[in-house]
């Protein structure tokens, strides 16, 4: 809530005030049931203003979500590439925790202001630096997005926790599961930070092996003919 002593004006309300009150409703009420009315409501203020500062509950959205965008730091690109994306990754993954309700809003817009396509631009630039060619950055540049995001929300939201004992006797006494009752061991043991770790590896080695067979095969020069000999 907004301090009552600040001015309630549409001019009064102050725009960085109202996304982390916007920010903090979201995370109460969850993305899906997110509303300018309710915000206005949390903030003190009627929709009006919040439509008069940001031009639609689009534009709010789109405003706490570059919020939470300004809490990734954008990588050194003096560093391999691969170590500047897992930096960012788990930027991504910190939010995620932070804000776990809001932060499937990242995934509703293709970007969200200033600092996200900062982020943007900082991955197209390591990805190149993996070999990918030119054409495809902007379909590998949009399918890393999808799959960081989505390891971290679905994180966020329970996914990737161990399994309770409610899950693990289903597991148990369900006929047919040949290959997951023997990793019941394993699967007991399961770890966020494995999972999160270890689907990264595999995103980077992917994106290293698809460079590599997408790297045009350099073909050999073929040497100049002969000049033709002058006849005497």
């Amino acid at each position: 809530m907004l301090k009552k002593k600040q001015p309630r004006g549409q001019r009064g309300l102050d725009d960085a005030a109202l996304i982390e009150a916007a920010l903090a409703e979201m995370e109460r009420t969850g993305v899906d049931n997110f509303s300018l009315r309710s915000a206005a409501r949390a903030i003190g203020c009627d929709a009006a203003a919040l439509i008069y500062h940001f031009g639609s509950r689009e534009g709010l959205e789109r405003a706490v979500a570059e919020r939470l965008h300004a809490a990734i730091e954008a990588p050194d690109r003096t560093r391999p590439w691969r170590e500047r994306l897992t930096s960012m990754a788990r930027q991504y993954r910190a939010v995620a925790q932070t804000y776990p309700r809001a932060f499937p809003l990242l995934m509703r817009y293709w970007t969200t202001g200033p600092q996200d396509l900062v982020l943007c631009d900082d991955t197209f630039a390591a990805l190149a630096e993996s070999g990918i060619p030119a054409a495809l950055l902007p379909a590998v540049e949009c399918g890393f997005y999808a799959a960081l995001l989505g390891l971290c929300a679905g994180e966020a939201g329970g996914l990737t926790a161990r399994p309770n004992r409610t899950i693990i006797k289903e597991i148990a006494s369900t006929p047919g599961l040949t290959t997951m009752q023997p990793l019941l061991s394993a699967i007991r043991k399961l770890d966020p930070d494995d999972v999160f770790e270890t689907h990264m590896t595999i995103l980077f080695d992917g994106i290293e092996a698809f460079a590599r067979k997408t790297k045009p095969i350099a073909q050999p020069r073929r040497k100049p003919a002969p000049a033709p000999r002058k006849k005497n």
